[in-house]
């Protein structure tokens, strides 16, 4: 399955979707922290993978 929102997978195990969903909106905005996220697992979250490569996209790393 994947998410409307920002087409990442959704796994059995993953990253809390609203988590990541306000996250990368902060970052796109250019107001998120500048430390790296830390986000709770949850049983049918974003693929962590997927997440991970995608923040570190944006980051600019």
């Amino acid at each position: 399955m994947v998410s409307d929102f920002h087409g990442f997978e959704i796994v059995r195990r993953g990253y809390d979707r609203a988590q990541v969903d306000a996250y990368i909106s902060r970052l796109v905005a250019g107001t998120a922290p500048d430390a790296p996220p830390v986000f709770d697992l949850a049983r049918r979250g974003y693929d962590r993978a997927q997440v991970d490569a995608r923040v570190a996209e944006l980051r600019g790393r």
